[in-house]
């Protein structure tokens, strides 16, 4: 009793700090280029939030939210933090045979294990995040609800509310989770009448969110398809290779079993990792918080993932990662959710393909499926766990973050002091501080960016602006550029 009671205060703590440490990062984070325009609506009032909203691609009520929160960052910080609270949360509670309770910190590690292309896109940038990242997030907490043995009229009103966000925040991922819903709540509760609700508000919702589409919403070139496949790998698997190397691991214990005796198991199994391991080494620049990509973008290698070839690796990589799961979950209502997650990230490839309007925001869904997934697989298997390794790396890693985002702050304050002077000074061309850290996504202003730019920082229209590196990096851009 005494130590069930120990795990249930050590999960507590980990939400709290997930809370806490998500909040502090969202108040450290000044707002991405991409929210400069949507600042300067919301800055105008509600009213000119609702007026002004991007229909064309399905983003009704984000694009309502995004207005709002680009002004008022604040509650956008609370609402996201709690939001990944509630994830980790939904990751832990979703583990039934924790023997050691240094599994719940498993979730958050996978969480900021993500390269700093998505931290920045699906983590600080609001327009992003709200359109992608809380759709994704609010999928696991509708299906998580799901397996309670009794949902009550509370719980039916919530699930409506998600339905409707979700439905009407980002087109690919509310078509995809319109198709999933359907096939779940269809096969898993025929009879009952809530659910029949349900479908039909999805239904509407989804509707009218396609109605607003104004441009093409599925064009396929055969041209492009290869070049479309490539670009899916570079996003799900180059971007994020680290992820990819932890759900290899029970890859690796699903292949050992299966092979058995097989005078092959080895060479399989090494042959696996080792192509990981050696696209870990070309793709790590994805996880610079500095823009080394101009520099290893000039060489290409046999790992490099744009080859064709990896296409096989990565189909290969899919099948193995869902047969491990199929073989080790052994909760059969718990297997049929995960396997609509699944289905769901199944959808969303192949829109990469398909769609124009494909957006790489859309990716973040299926990452955090690919975390979800390899916690519980972990649990499930009973993979040792190294305390101390754990504790060393998710400190160490929580350390990282909050230095890079130190200095962010500390280069937005003296950004806005330095513009200040200038303008005090009547120089019309105004040097702005660059920031080569990129876990803000677009800091550094670029047209037609600029121009949104010039007025949330009250510099005249007829002002010209040059971004600029200073000191430290000045001397890591120069360097960069050779």
């Amino acid at each position: 009793m005494k130590e069930k009671l120990k795990t249930l205060t050590f999960k507590y703590r980990i939400n709290l700090f997930v809370f806490l440490f998500f909040l502090f990062i969202g108040a450290l984070s000044p707002i991405s280029g991409a929210d400069w325009k949507s600042y300067l609506i919301g800055k105008q009032g509600l009213i000119e939030c609702f007026k002004n909203i991007n229909v064309n691609d399905g983003r009704i009520i984000s694009s309502i939210l995004i207005n709002f929160f680009s002004y008022n960052k604040i509650i956008f910080d609370i609402i996201f933090a709690l939001l990944m609270t509630e994830f980790v949360k939904i990751c832990n509670n979703m583990m039934t045979k924790v023997k050691n309770k240094y599994y719940y910190l498993y979730p958050i590690i996978g969480i900021l294990l993500v390269s700093s292309f998505m931290f920045s896109y699906n983590y600080t940038s609001i327009t992003f995040t709200v359109a992608y990242t809380f759709p994704a997030l609010m999928i696991f907490i509708y299906f998580y609800n799901f397996l309670k043995d009794e949902i009550n009229l509370f719980d039916y009103i919530k699930q409506i509310l998600t339905i409707i966000f979700i439905s009407l925040s980002s087109i690919h991922i509310a078509i995809a989770f319109f198709i999933v819903n359907l096939v779940y709540l269809i096969y898993q509760n025929k009879k009952n009448k809530m659910n029949l609700l349900l479908l039909i508000i999805n239904f509407i919702t989804i509707i009218i969110s396609l109605s607003t589409i104004k441009s093409s919403l599925f064009y396929i070139d055969s041209n492009n398809i290869t070049s479309n496949i490539s670009n899916l790998i570079e996003m799900v698997f180059s971007r994020n290779i680290l992820l990819i190397i932890l759900g290899a691991i029970p890859i690796n214990y699903y292949l050992n079993e299966k092979l058995g005796d097989n005078i092959y198991r080895r060479v399989v199994i090494t042959l696996f990792d080792s192509i990981l391991i050696f696209s870990l080494g070309y793709n790590f620049f994805h996880y610079s918080p500095v823009n080394l990509n101009l520099v290893l973008s000039k060489y290409s290698g046999i790992f490099a993932t744009e080859n064709w070839y990896y296409i096989f690796y990565f189909i290969s990589y899919i099948v193995l990662f869902v047969l491990s799961m199929n073989h080790y979950i052994q909760n059969k209502k718990m297997k049929f959710i995960l396997n609509m997650f699944n289905l769901l990230c199944l959808i969303i490839m192949i829109f990469s393909l398909i769609s124009p309007l494909f957006n790489e925001g859309n990716i973040a869904f299926i990452c955090f499926s690919l975390i979800l997934i390899t916690c519980l697989l972990a649990e499930e298997m009973n993979i040792k766990v190294y305390t101390r390794l754990t504790e060393v790396i998710l400190t160490i890693i929580v350390l990282y973050y909050i230095s890079m985002f130190g200095i962010i702050k500390y280069i937005d304050i003296t950004r806005a002091n330095y513009i200040k002077e200038q303008l005090e000074t009547n120089t019309t061309n105004i040097e702005i501080k660059a920031n080569p850290i990129f876990l803000v996504w677009q800091y550094n202003p670029d047209y037609p960016q600029s121009e949104d730019f010039k007025k949330i920082y009250k510099i005249r229209e007829d002002y010209t602006i040059e971004v600029k590196y200073f000191g430290i990096f000045e001397k890591i851009e120069k360097k960069v550029k050779k």
